[in-house]
């Protein structure tokens, strides 16, 4: 009888067990931060039956998800190439998107600096502003009363665009002297 009970116990336990994981593995399905979670909970299976069965369903619910357009993936280039294309806009929640690697909490550094050859640039008869049109398609507009030497503008081949203080932006043409900026488009 004692046996028996000592048996009653640990199947108990097993099944316990067996369902808390169950339980978890269906949480981290229905609702998880990391798309891939549910693959690498999968890993933790010990039988190779339900550990092949729990991957061959948690990547057809990631295809899935991929092919309804609620997941997609990004490499580190398209992430740069994001950031720079967004340079000079206030976007504060791409940094804390992008981790610099995984399982690192951290933001990855963003582009603190661009250089893009210039399409033209102008100074603005009223206002005597600077505006420069980036091969990129982006515009940006002087801002501070730097006074710039309208041959040169019009000649200029490459801006280098920096983040400075208090949210603004430096622009530089042709290496010259800098003259704070804005991004209009």
């Amino acid at each position: 009888m004692e046996r028996n009970i000592v048996v009653l116990k640990s199947a108990f336990s097993a099944a316990a067990c067996l369902s808390a994981t169950l339980l978890c593995v269906a949480a981290a399905q229905t609702a998880p931060s990391n798309p891939i979670d549910p693959i690498y909970a999968c890993q933790t299976i010990p039988a190779d039956a339900e550990r092949l069965a729990c991957f061959d369903q948690a990547v057809a619910t990631l295809k899935a998800r991929e092919t309804a357009g609620e997941v997609q993936t990004v490499d580190v280039a398209a992430i740069e190439s994001i950031e720079k294309e967004a340079f000079g806009f206030s976007l504060p929640s791409l940094p804390s998107l992008f981790r610099s690697q995984a399982g690192d909490t951290a933001p990855r550094e963003s582009v603190s600096e661009i250089t893009v050859p210039v399409k033209s640039a102008r100074i603005q008869g009223v206002t005597g502003k600077v505006v420069v049109v980036l091969e990129n398609g982006q515009t940006w507009e002087q801002t501070d009363t730097v006074k710039a030497n309208a041959f040169a503008i019009k000649k200029a081949k490459e801006a280098r665009i920096r983040k400075a203080s208090m949210g603004s932006y430096m622009l530089s043409l042709d290496g010259a002297a800098s003259f704070r900026a804005k991004r209009i488009s």
